[in-house]
């Protein structure tokens, strides 16, 4: 009987545990290897906004930090409504980003102010889309993305994986994390992103192959990673 393969995830191994419960199935033992980490950077969030956009669990963690929100909290999919804690939130269907968010929001901001806590390094879409939109858009810099040092020791298996061949899989979950990653190594493993975005940046380091996840979940993931492994001959 054939051992385990081995699957590397670009996130820290709470975060992984969603992942390994699907990829196992397939054959494929979860290395969590979290490349980024998160830092705040302490900006005063004002929640008394018409409306608030929440469009990452670290966005939601920020906000849960601040004073309850007295207008409409927008937000992301599961992982960001749980983030959220007790702040009861909006989630519409079918939404897997900023810009969809921020489409989904359009038709009531007119002359709305609406706080959008975001990383130092996201992208403008959903600003733009709101401000066109004709909210008064309050952009606050919430929390940044950082690469963790070479030496952590979380790092450690993942890349004595990804360095040789011992890792069929690698997957990855922002292009943050894609600067990071290829930092650090140059994967030869099959590669799959979350999303578009990720897929597009690791297409700019050269990765001609990447299966995209249909959905930004565990389950969309696992989609993704069952399309490229066991690997086709």
């Amino acid at each position: 009987m054939m051992g385990m393969a081995y699957a590397v995830l670009t996130r820290d191994s709470a975060s992984a545990a969603a992942y390994a419960a699907l990829l196992e199935p397939l054959g494929l033992e979860v290395v969590a290897m979290p490349v980024t980490r998160y830092e705040s950077t302490g900006a005063t969030l004002d929640t008394t906004c018409d409306f608030i956009v929440v469009a990452s669990p670290r966005a939601a963690q920020e906000l849960s930090r601040a004073q309850p929100p007295s207008g409409e909290v927008w937000a992301i999919g599961s992982a960001t409504q749980r983030a959220l804690g007790d702040i009861a939130a909006i989630v519409p269907d079918n939404v897997h980003d900023g810009r969809e968010l921020a489409h989904a929001l359009a038709p009531r901001v007119r002359g709305k102010r609406v706080l959008l806590p975001r990383a130092e390094e996201g992208r403008p879409e959903t600003r733009e889309i709101l401000r066109a939109a004709g909210a008064e858009v309050v952009d606050v810099i919430a929390y940044r993305t950082v690469p963790v040092a070479a030496d952590s020791p979380d790092l450690a298996r993942g890349l004595e994986l990804l360095r040789g061949d011992g890792a069929a899989v690698c997957a990855v979950f922002a292009p943050s994390q894609v600067e990071a990653l290829f930092a650090l190594v140059a994967p030869r493993a099959a590669i799959v992103a979350i999303g578009e975005t990720t897929a597009a940046a690791l297409r700019a380091r050269g990765v001609s192959a990447v299966a995209v996840a249909p959905t930004p979940t565990p389950e969309g993931i696992a989609i993704a990673v069952a399309s490229v492994y066991p690997r086709r001959t």
